[in-house]
C-alpha cells in the first residue's frame, strides 16, 4: 500500500509543481510574481512603469492599488477616458496630481473613481471630467467597470442618499495564493507561455523610452511608433473608419440615456456638497471626423450632448473647457497619434475655457 502511494505522490507531484511553476512563471492576470499593489508602491515612490500594455494589464485595479496607497488627497484629480489619459501634472502646475483616465471609460467608472476616493477620504480639491460624447450611449456599455463595481455601488448610494451598506466583496489586487495551482489559470497561461507572453514590468524615472509608459502621476507616454507617426497614416486610417460608418461607440445611439445623465449629474451634486471644485472637459474630434459627424445625421446626437453638457455645467455653476469641434483649438491632422486620440502637446489647446 505504502509503495502504491508513493507511486502516486511521484506521478502527481511533478504535475503540481509544473502548474505552480506555469502559473507564477506567466502570472497574467498578476497575482502571483509581480502583483497590482507592488506596481503601484513603485508609481508612489516616483517611477515610471514600462510593459504594461505588452502585458495586458487591467488598469482599474492598477488604478485601485495605487489610490489604496495614497496617504493624502490630491489637489488635482483628472478622471475620463483614453482620451484625457496624458493630460500630466505638469500641465497644472502641482505635483499633487493623480490622472485616473480609464480605457473603455463610462459613466460607472466615473464614480468608481469617486467612490475609491471618497471611501478613503480624499476627495480631490478639484476634479477634471472628460466628457466623450458616447458616455451616454446605453447601446455601447460594456462591464469592465464591474471590476471596480464595489465602489460603484457605494458611489450609487452616497448620491442617492441610501445606506453604505455595499454587498459585494471590495475587490483584491494583491497576492492571490489559491491561483498557484489554479488549473483555470494555468490553463490560460499556457496559452500565453506558447505566445512566449508573461505579466513582466520594468521600471524607470525616464519620461518618454520606446515603449507605452505608464507614468507616476497616472498619465501615460506613449510609445515612440506612435509618438512619431506619420500624418498620412493617421488620415488613412480615419478614411478607413468613415467609409465603414463608424465613430467609436456612437453607433445606435438613438439618444441620450436617462439613467447615465442622471448618475453624471448627481455625481457632480455630490463632489460639489464634499467641496470638490468640478470640471468638465470635451475632448474634440480630429478635423476630418468631425466634418464627417456633421455630414451624417445619425451622429448628430454628439452636438445635442455638448449642448446637454452645456446647460447642465450652467445650472450647476460648474466651469466648462473644450468642445467637440476641433476649430477651437486649432486641431490638424498632424496633432493625432491615431483616430481620436491628441498629442500630448497638444492636449493644453485643447484644454480652454468655453463658459
Amino acid at each position: 500500500m505504502m509503495k502504491k502511494w508513493c507511486k502516486a505522490v511521484l506521478f502527481v507531484l511533478p504535475l503540481v509543481c509544473m502548474v505552480a511553476a506555469v502559473n507564477w512563471y506567466v502570472d497574467s492576470y498578476a497575482y502571483l510574481r509581480v502583483t497590482y499593489d507592488q506596481i503601484g508602491g513603485q508609481m508612489a515612490a516616483g517611477r515610471n512603469v514600462e510593459g504594461l500594455q505588452e502585458s495586458d494589464f487591467n488598469d482599474r485595479n492598477l488604478l485601485l492599488a495605487y489610490l489604496a496607497q495614497q496617504t493624502e488627497a490630491k489637489d488635482v484629480i483628472v478622471a475620463g477616458s483614453s482620451r484625457v489619459m496624458n493630460f500630466d501634472h505638469t500641465m497644472f502646475g502641482t505635483d499633487s496630481f493623480y490622472n485616473a483616465g480609464l480605457s473603455e471609460s463610462n459613466v460607472y467608472d466615473l464614480l468608481a473613481v469617486a467612490g475609491i476616493l471618497d471611501r478613503q477620504g480624499q476627495l480631490p480639491k478639484k476634479m477634471i471630467i472628460g466628457v466623450d460624447a458616447f458616455l451616454f450611449n446605453a447601446s455601447h456599455e460594456n462591464e469592465r467597470w464591474k471590476d471596480l463595481e464595489y465602489y460603484v455601488r457605494y458611489m450609487e448610494n452616497r448620491i442617492e442618499g441610501n445606506p453604505d451598506d455595499v454587498r459585494i466583496a471590495r475587490p483584491s489586487t494583491g497576492k492571490n495564493h489559491a491561483k498557484w495551482l489554479s488549473l483555470n489559470y494555468f490553463r490560460y497561461n499556457v496559452t500565453l507561455l506558447r505566445e512566449h507572453r508573461r505579466f513582466a514590468v520594468d521600471y524607470t524615472r525616464e519620461w518618454e523610452t520606446e515603449r507605452y509608459l505608464k507614468h507616476c502621476d497616472g498619465s501615460v507616454a506613449y510609445e515612440r511608433s506612435l509618438r512619431e507617426v506619420d500624418v498620412r497614416e493617421v488620415e488613412e486610417l480615419t478614411r478607413q473608419s468613415i467609409e465603414e460608418h463608424v465613430v467609436y461607440r456612437m453607433t445606435d445611439y438613438k439618444e441620450i440615456d436617462a439613467r447615465s445623465m442622471a448618475l453624471f449629474s448627481g455625481l457632480i451634486d455630490y463632489l460639489q456638497g464634499q467641496g470638490v471644485e468640478v470640471i468638465l472637459y470635451l475632448p474634440p474630434y480630429s478635423p476630418m471626423m468631425y466634418n464627417y459627424i456633421e455630414s451624417e445625421e445619425q451622429y448628430h446626437i454628439t452636438f445635442q450632448v455638448e449642448e446637454q453638457i452645456r446647460k447642465l455645467a450652467a445650472e450647476k455653476d460648474v466651469a466648462l473647457y473644450g468642445s467637440y469641434d476641433p476649430a477651437g483649438s486649432g486641431l490638424e491632422m498632424t496633432d493625432l497619434y491615431d483616430i481620436y486620440h491628441i498629442k500630448t502637446e497638444k492636449m493644453p489647446d485643447t484644454f480652454y475655457r468655453v463658459q
